[in-house]
């Protein structure tokens, strides 16, 4: 793994916040900071997505926060409105100009508690969109600096840095292959999908709330739609994880 001595030197001499929103990639980065920078002027920024953020991923984000001895540090933070009622009302968020989830449950609720500098969890591996991304970005929604510190890591990388630390990860991958932040995700996999619609209390949040949103805007929304829907239809998911 690569580090740059820049960023830790562009860390070090400022304030900033690690953006933890109980997943793997932020951990690993929220470590990485533990390790490199030796001010104690930052923060950690924890966002529930109200009414799509697992209870487990919330205790989490305080037990590894209260474990790592920097409970203090930490900012819990959510809106006060629920995620589904606006999955009825805009329809399904995409990347690009119908993502309104990232403005109106992150962005909204992250100004009176980030620094400017933010330090998150993106890597390249992730998807082909993110390709390009820098190790500093510079985001004009919010105006606020990233740094990627794992942005050249694999998945392989991040998973040995965690058990280099001996911490564990969130127990919603072991329950629905992710950290439960966002229960609905348009980007989820088919294996995330189904395990995600195996929990009677999520399938009867999800399902009815695609059912009743706004008619899709786009064929990625149909098609996203009418595969968490047509996954709610199988008898037997069990079979599709094979």
């Amino acid at each position: 793994m690569r580090l740059s001595k820049d960023i830790i030197r562009f860390l070090n001499e400022r304030p900033f916040t690690v953006l933890f929103s109980g997943g793997k990639d932020s951990l690993a980065s929220l470590l990485w900071v533990l390790d490199n920078v030796r001010h104690d002027r930052w923060n950690i920024l924890y966002i529930e997505i109200t009414g799509n953020t697992h209870p487990l991923c919330n205790e989490y984000v305080h037990h590894i926060c209260e474990e790592l001895g920097i409970a203090s540090k930490l900012i819990h933070v959510k809106r006060d409105a629920d995620f589904f009622d606006y999955l009825r009302r805009y329809g399904i968020p995409l990347i690009g100009k119908y993502r309104w989830c990232l403005w109106q449950f992150k962005i909204k609720v992250m100004s009176p508690h980030s620094y400017v500098t933010q330090v998150s969890g993106i890597k390249r591996s992730d998807s082909h969109r993110r390709r390009n991304i820098n190790m500093v970005e510079y985001f004009r929604l919010g105006g606020y600096v990233t740094v990627n510190p794992l942005i050249e890591w694999t998945d392989d990388d991040v998973m040995d840095y965690i058990r280099g630390h001996g911490i564990q990860i969130n127990p919603c991958y072991r329950i629905y292959g992710h950290s439960g932040n966002c229960m609905f995700c348009p980007y989820h996999s088919r294996y995330k999908i189904i395990r995600t619609l195996q929990d009677p209390y999520w399938r009867s949040k999800i399902i009815p709330a695609l059912r009743e949103c706004r008619a899709p805007r786009s064929a990625k929304m149909r098609e996203i739609r009418d595969l968490w829907l047509r996954m709610a239809k199988q008898t037997s998911l069990m079979r599709y994880l094979q």
